[in-house]
């Protein structure tokens, strides 16, 4: 046991946004004047004495020996190897694992966006979870492992997967809690750090789906507080993209608590939900086609792309990004060794939230226009269709958008204050999916596509995420595949 100092006594939202809290009962003001569901307040004792758990003896450590998390650095890309990793200190691996996760994988509690839990949130979790200090653990240690090339690694990473595995289970009796959820997500984490094969897609599947299975039992209280609403939105993330690459449809619970959650953002934050339940159309059109002609499932897909055509043109200021020329010394991927930049342009967002539902609709509407692309009779293509145009449009855009969702341009960074350096592979995490989509969409040969695999193989090499480097070979394969088709069809 160890003694806290002196803690905010506040309920668990208002420590969460980092504002005062009045601690009425049974519900804080703020709380009520938010609508949300006031979680309560910790017992004073609790306050004062517990036990110290793993991730905040991580967040000291972080804070005293590598610098604070919020002020962190990432390394760049380029340079980045397992000897630019920070290396064991004084602590267990166990420890550097965690301060590792912290480091690059949590956004820290200046950056305040709605999508990921920040580093207190996440700590406050592993503090009374643990299920969630052991799985945090695994995600820590297998990166690392990917990126020092340590089958060691490795091997205690798979043991600690094991043993959070468990833990979970047994957390499972308690489906309403935060910290739950959480755990069921660093091991859906996990599965993709370590795919190497697609049987690693299938567990990746199969913790999505755990997941979506708490977010119904959960029902709509979860998105009534701040950790289970940010929980609520990463989630979200996940399961479309499981959705959007397996042809499944997206669940009706996650449809409808998005709805929900429009009723308690901004009207204009409330967009990005606005998008799910296009993206659920989307879906829709896909399964379609594969049971019915070809002029119907064209009809049904030109429709719902207008209908994201007019979501686009409806979104408000707080979305707009904007277009810049690549910085001076910078070069394009002709000659660029960092490899970032694609031309010599670059977008600029509001934030990472803005910057992953800009995606969320291009990979949407690049999925529409493949499918329009290849129902299209053959006698009526030309290269210069439009549709061919918008998938290259789309694909650049992408391209175009991977500076800044890597955290390596932006104001902030600029200013000499980056916010986001702390989650620099969260950032590779979420910009696998469009990478994979623009260069799925993008000409056989072409250099757009060329540079976007070789973005997934750097994202898996560089920080130590696998399903980076499976999605890269499933892309080259697939050239190989093209090629060798097209040489048969010209013959």
């Amino acid at each position: 046991m160890s003694y806290r100092p002196r803690s905010s006594k506040g309920c668990g939202n208002c420590r969460a946004r980092r504002i005062r809290c009045d601690t009425a009962r049974p519900t804080c003001s703020q709380c009520k004047r938010a609508r949300f569901s006031c979680p309560g307040y910790r017992d004073p004792q609790q306050l004062q004495f517990r036990n110290e758990s793993l991730a905040v003896r991580a967040r000291v450590h972080a804070e005293n020996q590598l610098g604070p998390v919020t002020n962190s650095r990432p390394a760049k890309l380029n340079h980045l190897s397992p000897l630019s990793v920070p290396s064991p200190l004084s602590g267990s691996i166990r420890d550097e694992s965690v301060r590792f996760f912290f480091r690059y994988y949590v956004l820290n509690d200046l950056y305040d966006i709605p999508i990921h839990p920040s580093v207190s949130q996440m700590a406050d979790l592993a503090a009374i979870s643990p299920a969630v200090s052991m799985a945090l653990a695994a995600v820590g240690l297998a990166s690392l492992s990917n990126i020092r090339k340590s089958a060691g690694l490795m091997a205690i990473a798979s043991k600690e997967y094991t043993e959070a595995l468990s833990l979970t289970g047994t957390a499972l009796s308690d489906p309403t809690s935060d910290a739950t959820l959480a755990a069921v997500l660093l091991l859906s984490m996990f599965e993709v750090l370590t795919c190497r094969v697609r049987h690693s897609l299938d567990s990746w599947l199969h913790h999505t789906r755990g997941a979506m299975t708490l977010v119904e039992m959960r029902g709509a209280e979860q998105i009534r507080n701040t950790v289970g609403m940010r929980l609520f939105t990463h989630l979200r993330v996940q399961i479309i993209t499981s959705c959007l690459y397996w042809h499944t449809p997206l669940p009706a619970a996650l449809v409808q608590w998005s709805s929900q959650a429009m009723s308690l953002r901004s009207v204009s934050d409330a967009k990005a939900d606005e998008l799910v339940d296009l993206v659920a159309r989307v879906i829709e059109v896909i399964i379609y086609t594969e049971t019915h002609d070809d002029i119907q499932a064209t009809t049904e897909a030109s429709c719902v792309d207008q209908l994201l055509l007019q979501w686009r043109q409806n979104l408000p200021p707080r979305w707009a990004y904007r277009t810049a020329l690549r910085p001076p010394g910078r070069h394009s991927n002709r000659g660029d060794t960092e490899g970032l930049f694609f031309d010599d342009t670059y977008h600029i967002y509001p934030d990472a939230w803005a910057c992953n539902i800009w995606n969320l609709y291009r990979t949407s509407r690049i999925l529409l226009n493949r499918l329009i692309h290849v129902r299209i009779p053959k006698n009526n293509y030309s290269p210069s269709h439009p549709t061919t145009e918008v998938l290259n449009n789309l694909a650049m855009e992408i391209a175009q958008s991977v500076p800044y969702a890597l955290r390596q341009v932006g104001p902030s960074r600029a200013a000499g204050v980056d916010l986001a350096s702390s989650a620099d592979y969260l950032g590779g995490f979420i910009t696998m999916w469009p990478l994979y989509m623009a260069a799925d969409a993008s000409a056989l040969g072409s250099a757009l596509r060329e540079w976007a695999i070789e973005r997934l193989e750097v994202i898996g090499h560089c920080m130590g995420i696998g399903k980076a480097q499976f999605m890269a070979r499933i892309l080259r394969s697939a050239q190989q595949f093209e090629a060798r088709l097209t040489s048969g069809e010209t013959n």
